[in-house]
């Protein structure tokens, strides 16, 4: 059985620290051999160490949600035990299934459960086992929110981020701040932008918690998502870095997928402008929180693979063609589930000010998406692709408000001829003498950690407020809107 060691020192806190001279004895001792054999995960921590990713989770739908993790295959077996907060955390018991995935060279299992009959608008604690061990030891039992009922009310919040995941000899130092950022905003669940983990979205860029080196461990580190996963539920939207089942397997959303008549999961698209026949994740899907609805679509496509076209057109003839499956979708849902507010998450960006990810012409303006999305009511549409952040009025009457929110993590870019629509943007140019840069009513931004940022949004009924938050942990640009 793996021994426990004291808690985590990096990031979140999840437990007491051992203070008896035995304990640390034995955490002597496992650093020791943690120098020969690699053993021992960066920053010493009280989880097993048979526990290579901490467990987060997704697919908060309806009265349940989905707990992921994952373990060396040492572990056989493996379970969830949950209640509600407060009270006892292993009054319920679920078993988990695997499958086998590979990061870097070693081979692991990625576990996954589904906690059922949850109650609405109520908080739960829970923990993972393997093979009867506690695989979190001295961790205290992570805490979430079900979700928000739309008879109740009650306003809540999410959080909305994107291209993110890129690391430098598995250090990135603003990444870092912002994931503790989200962690400590109280926000109910999360929905990304697309681009997670760099370059190419595969399981050694999503990494574990011991691996370590240049895009590795951009996503599953001990310093990223796991400091903020394992209580904020996350619905990740598709971008053109990871067009692989890899996005598929990490981020399962079957319930949402299926009470909503999406789809998750891998295609064939043939042959947009002369591009290859290629094998591409097709993932698009809506679900409810509260009184609203969201909508995470797939606008992406491989940057390797244009043909005689370019990433954006070949984007638009597989999806967004009023023939094209996942139009025809999103119209006839959009049709059958009106609601008093509703979000849209599509990685290519309506309007961007910058110079490599620009604005995309076959989403924006009349007869394409926004078009779609502004007649049936959708309010504010979140995208990425471009590294910088960006708020947009209305392009016309009837049409929504867009956001650009790309600085998650990844490599920072620069705005640049600034949209008469643009309102604030901010980028970084890590070779420009200026290196801040701005458009509409910003100021240039003097460090990276002004740039990097997530949005936290709050509904509550009609109203919506906005509230950027950078890495430096202040709020910038924030906005309420009114959608009555």
């Amino acid at each position: 059985m793996p021994c426990s060691v004291p808690a985590r020192l990096v990031g979140v806190n999840r437990g007491s620290v051992a203070t008896t001279v035995s304990r640390f004895r034995v955490l002597s001792v496992l650093a020791l051999l943690a120098l020969v054999v690699g053993a021992l995960p960066p920053g010493a921590a009280g989880y097993s160490g048979s526990l290579r990713r901490y467990p987060y989770l997704t697919d908060l739908v309806k009265r349940s949600v989905t707990v992921n993790w994952a373990t060396t295959t040492s572990i056989s077996s493996g379970t969830v035990t949950f209640g509600r907060a407060g009270t006892r955390c292993d009054a319920h018991r679920v078993r988990a299934s695997r499958r086998t995935i590979t990061v870097g060279s070693t081979t692991e299992y990625q576990w996954r459960a589904r906690l059922r009959d949850l109650r609405t608008d109520t908080r739960y604690c829970y923990r993972v086992h393997g093979d009867g061990s506690d695989l979190l030891g001295s961790d205290r039992s992570p805490v979430f929110r079900s979700r928000v009922s739309a008879r109740s009310g009650e306003r809540f919040s999410f959080a909305v981020f994107g291209d993110w995941g890129e690391v430098d000899d598995g250090t990135n130092e603003g990444q870092a701040r912002l994931m503790r950022r989200i962690a400590h905003s109280g926000v109910s669940f999360a929905v990304t932008t697309g681009d997670t983990a760099y370059e190419s979205g595969s399981q050694t860029n999503y990494g574990d918690l011991v691996q370590t080196g240049d895009d590795v461990s951009g996503i599953f580190g001990e310093r990223f998502w796991t400091v903020a996963g394992d209580e904020i539920p996350l619905f990740n939207a598709q971008g053109n870095h990871g067009l692989s089942s890899t996005a598929l397997i990490n981020w399962p959303q079957p319930l949402a997928v299926a009470r909503s008549h999406g789809r998750y999961r891998m295609e064939t698209y043939c042959c947009p402008n002369e591009s290859d026949s290629v094998s591409y994740p097709s993932s698009w899907y809506a679900f409810n929180a509260g009184g609203a609805r969201f909508y995470v679509l797939d606008a992406a496509w491989g940057n390797s693979n244009v043909g005689d076209g370019s990433i954006y057109a070949n984007d638009y003839l597989a999806h967004w063609t009023t023939t094209a499956d996942e139009h025809r979708w999103l119209k006839h849902d959009l049709r059958a589930h009106p609601h008093k507010v509703s979000f849209a998450f599509v990685h290519f960006p309506l309007y961007a000010d910058n110079s490599s990810e620009t604005s995309d012409p076959y989403l924006h303006g009349r007869g394409h998406l926004e078009e779609l999305l502004g007649d049936h009511g959708v309010d504010i549409v979140f995208n990425g692709h471009a590294h910088i952040y960006e708020r947009n009025a209305r392009s016309a009457r009837g049409m929504p408000v867009s956001y650009v929110t790309g600085g998650g993590g990844a490599h920072l870019e620069p705005v640049s001829g600034c949209h008469p629509i643009d309102r604030y943007a901010i980028g970084w140019s890590y070779s420009s003498s200026t290196h801040g840069s701005a458009c509409g009513a910003a100021r240039r931004p003097t460090s990276t950690d002004q740039v990097f940022h997530f949005l936290r949004v709050t509904v509550d009924g009609t109203k919506v407020i906005v509230r950027p938050t950078n890495a430096a942990g202040h709020t910038f640009d924030v906005r309420t809107y009114d959608f009555s």
